[in-house]
């Protein structure tokens, strides 16, 4: 059988060359962070500073000591400008309403910056690249079948009203895991000359991480997944074999979606959620992932060695993208067909956007835009606009949204990132992120005709995985769950990584010898700052165990937290407690007042101002202390009875 030229070359491409000698040693500690982060899932996304710290002060401690690879050109530009964001939002905490947050956000910043030039830097060429890649698709196929599997033994602990909310412990979250790990694996089902050992499998659990996405009723999962699909599908390579492939999986999920969302609907209509249910929606999706690896090993065989060739094979390529059009164009006027007038279903939309109290429809979340972000957004634009070039601060969001909001939900993040990005770091920290994604996508610009093939067919899914993140953040607050937002930061690493070749640098000039030492004396003292915050949150929990044996304990306790981190509120409010229980009412008034000067506009501390007040027995003090917090949160009942006391 004859063979052409294209596949001549691709085979080519797909045997990398030897790596070169110590590769090994550079691989480890990107491994280990791949690691860390799958860890980091099961701990509810390590959204706590105890779980995501340790990861951040090994990711800048292998890059102030690791050979770092010189960059150039856009990947250079990217790094560049992550790192920068990172550093504009620490230094936020000299303007911000909470120097701790601005901290703590600015050292999760340092993390993802970290993560984003790792692979950038350490790696020393594409197949070292390959392999952290494989073994991160290797994770996320594994949670996804670890996942399964609980779901199909006990599902009833897996889910919480109605939807999956397992392994992340936040439902969006756990859809966003899910949808990311959708689309690599799906280019790995659509690539001719990958195994079908390996195409197979990964197209079956491709179907079974989309099912789960929908156990979630996740509706930001659809931004990620269109996010990702257009990555996925409009960039890289297979186009044809990976749109077709989407569809498949997308037609057999809403086929099959009436049992999937029965767990869902149980809950709406306030009916008990069983595991029979749970269970029934785990077995559909089972028999789907086996139609699915029967289908693909089927495709495998037609690929190596039953298909066309020549102007046959061209002329079924032809008849396979015609058919790919007449779908969407038979798609797109079935959904005007069902919306009827575009601009009336828009505004419709819109109206349910913008109405605080539409009750969650019953048959499914998707369709659906009601809610309370229309409230939230309104309130990070209001903060733009007051503070447009250097933002409220990293963290500080919070304290316009209790002075301003429309609800009684309590939250600190606007569930955006862009709104985040505008409110709390103003034009200048959305630019620089913006220009770390520009330069992400200028790299692919620029360098994507001179990477060979197979190079580009992974760098695509990579990026199609970190655009499911972005996507999804552009509605959700999954920038604060460092397990989850590191594993996409970290794949758009790799994806320029993909692209820019590595190769034997020169001879380093004094320059940038210089240049070198004075990143690595950064990265020390990023190092340093991060432990420095560890330890302090170590010492906080520590206070709040050792209140439970004594006062004298946790005093000891939260003032060395309080010197390992001055910007730190909770050690001062520990010290307060425990100077109150020791009797020391006059400086647990001066810790309070510590506190308040740090966070003047934080309501909870002019509360507690008040209580202690109150006991202490100076009823005008406390009455001046519970009207200053329920000015800056007017809409809490508690402290609307607690100021309309008499002295």
């Amino acid at each position: 059988m004859s063979v052409t030229t294209s596949e001549m070359v691709e085979r080519d491409e797909v045997a990398p060359a030897p790596a070169p000698d110590g590769t090994l040693p550079t691989l480890v500690p990107v491994l280990v962070a791949v690691l860390s982060l799958f860890v980091a899932l099961s701990v509810n996304g390590a959204f706590a500073i105890r779980h995501w710290a340790p990861i951040a002060l090994f990711v800048l401690v292998v890059l102030a000591s690791a050979a770092r690879r010189r960059l150039s050109g856009a990947p250079l530009v990217a790094v560049v400008a992550i790192w920068l964001f990172a550093a504009w939002s620490l230094a936020s905490a000299l303007w911000g309403a909470s120097p701790e947050s601005a901290l703590e956000h600015g050292g999760r910043t340092l993390l993802y910056a970290g993560l984003f030039a790792l692979p950038l830097v350490t790696l020393r060429d594409r197949r070292s690249v390959q392999a952290v890649a494989a073994a991160g698709l290797a994770g996320l196929a594994l949670i996804t079948l670890g996942t399964f599997v609980h779901v199909l033994l006990d599902g009833e602990a897996a889910f919480l009203a109605g939807r999956l909310d397992d392994p992340i412990g936040y439902r969006n979250g756990t859809a966003a895991l899910f949808v990311l790990a959708f689309w690599p694996l799906l280019c790995v089902a659509a690539a001719r000359r990958v195994s079908t050992l390996l195409r197979a499998p990964a197209f079956a659990i491709a179907l079974l991480a989309l099912g789960m996405a929908l156990l979630t009723q996740s509706r930001g999962a659809l931004v990620g997944f269109v996010a990702g699909g257009a990555i996925a599908v409009l960039v890289g390579p297979d186009r044809l074999r990976r749109a077709w492939l989407a569809i498949v999986a997308v037609g057999a999920i809403a086929i099959a979606s009436g049992t999937l969302l029965e767990p869902y609907r149980a809950f709406a209509d306030d009916r008990p959620v069983t595991a029979s249910l749970i269970s029934g929606a785990a077995a559909v999706l089972a028999i789907i992932a086996l139609a699915g690896l029967v289908a693909v090993i089927v495709l495998s065989l037609y690929d190596n060695g039953l298909r066309a060739e020549g102007s046959t094979w061209h002329g079924l390529r032809r008849l396979t993208a015609g058919g790919l059009a007449v779908f969407v164009l038979v798609a797109g006027v079935g959904m005007l067909v069902a919306v009827g007038n575009p601009a009336t279903f828009a505004q419709d939309k819109y109206d349910e956007f913008s109405q605080l109290d539409t009750a969650a429809p019953a048959d499914t979340r998707l369709g659906s835009t009601g809610g309370q972000r229309y409230d939230i957004w309104r309130i990070a634009v209001h903060e733009f606009k007051d503070r447009p070039i250097n933002g409220v601060g990293a963290g500080s969001y919070r304290f316009g949204y209790y002075r301003e909001r429309s609800t009684d939900r309590n939250l600190s993040t606007p569930h955006s990132l862009p709104m985040a990005l505008i409110s709390e770091t103003g034009a200048v920290g959305t630019l620089l992120f913006v220009l770390f994604l520009g330069a992400i996508g200028t790299t692919f610009v620029q360098r994507w005709r001179a990477t060979p093939l197979a190079s580009r067919r992974w760098a695509c899914a990579a990026a199609a995985a970190g655009a499911v993140l972005i996507g999804q953040c552009l509605v959700d607050w999954l920038w604060e769950i460092p397990g989850l937002a590191g594993l996409g930061v970290l794949a758009l690493g790799l994806a320029v990584a993909w692209l820019d070749l590595p190769e034997l640098a020169p001879q380093p000039r004094v320059r940038a010898v210089v240049a070198r030492r004075a990143v690595t004396v950064l990265l020390v003292l990023g190092a340093l700052a991060m432990t420095a915050i560890y330890l302090a949150d170590f010492h906080v929990r520590d206070a709040r165990a050792a209140g439970q044996r004594s006062a004298a304990d946790q005093l000891s306790a939260a003032r060395t937290a309080a010197r390992l981190n001055p910007l730190a509120l909770a050690p001062k409010l520990l010290q307060a407690g425990a100077l109150e229980e020791l009797g020391r009412v006059g400086d647990a008034r001066d810790a309070l007042e510590d506190a308040r000067r740090l966070e003047p506009e934080n309501f909870v501390i002019h509360g507690l101002i008040g209580d202690l007040e109150t006991r202490a027995g100076r009823g005008a003090a406390a009455s001046r202390a519970y009207r200053r917090a329920l000015e800056l949160n007017p809409g809490d009942v508690g402290l609307q009875q607690l100021a309309r006391q008499k002295p």
